[in-house]
């Protein structure tokens, strides 16, 4: 027969069991409700990240026709050089956007790079496989992944001091497009024009707005390699 000490013992461990589950209960609700919280938050600055990012490029691409328009119309006419006149119209091409809703994104990169060996003099390697389609990629995706491509070309043709450069785009064996843009000159350690600059700033905004990863593998006076993995199911939408 148990006596009233040993139940009452046993009571008053129930008991303390009880209130210890429900304190641990309590704590870890506490901590799951911490954690979610946290996760919102950061997928709340995530979407203001992208959503100021959008809006700068945005910006900038509004600039650029802006100004591509001005100088077509306005100064182009008054130019009688033939020389000045093939350079401003030039930069024209450079500044106003391709329209990918009725041209190739794999012709427009072709062509600008054929286009950037002529005008620089710099000799470009450039290979893109016949497999990949950007046809299911949207046509303002299309246009961050060219401007993507044509600041890098601009960073080799700035900085680099380089006589070779090659453009490379194929599929991964994560199935992913990569697109691989180097040269052989200096390396980002003693490209501070570049590394410190607007041009990494806007490879990372595009890269952040279309779901892109984006790195820079450099060794010093062994070039710079741009990679771009394109994510393909986060850039057709």
């Amino acid at each position: 027969m148990i006596d009233s000490a040993t139940l009452s013992g046993g009571i008053e461990t129930y008991i303390l069991l009880v209130w210890l589950f429900f304190i641990f209960n309590t704590v870890l609700m506490l901590l799951l409700c911490y954690l979610y919280l946290s996760i919102q938050k950061t997928r709340e600055q995530e979407k203001l990240s992208r959503e100021f990012s959008y809006l700068m490029i945005e910006g900038l691409e509004t600039e650029r026709r802006r100004i591509s328009r001005e100088l077509h119309d306005t100064i182009l006419p008054n130019v009688h050089d033939i020389e000045v006149s093939n350079q401003i119209r030039s930069i024209c091409v450079n500044l106003m956007p391709p329209d990918f809703s009725c041209l190739y994104l794999k012709d427009a990169l072709l062509h600008f790079c054929v286009q950037f060996a002529k005008r620089t003099g710099i000799e470009c390697a450039y290979s893109i496989d016949d497999e990949i389609d950007f046809s299911l990629i949207c046509a303002e995706n299309q246009l961050h992944l060219f401007r993507m491509v044509q600041e890098s070309f601009n960073n080799i043709e700035k900085h680099s001091k380089t006589k070779n450069a090659s453009f490379v785009v194929r599929r991964n064996a994560n199935g992913n497009i990569l697109i691989c843009i180097s040269d052989e000159g200096v390396g980002l350690e003693k490209n501070n024009g570049y590394k410190n600059g607007l041009g990494i700033r806007s490879l990372r905004q595009r890269a952040e707005i279309i779901g892109a990863k984006l790195n820079f593998i450099s060794e010093s006076e062994n070039g710079l390699m741009v990679r771009i993995e394109l994510i393909t199911e986060s850039a057709i939408g």
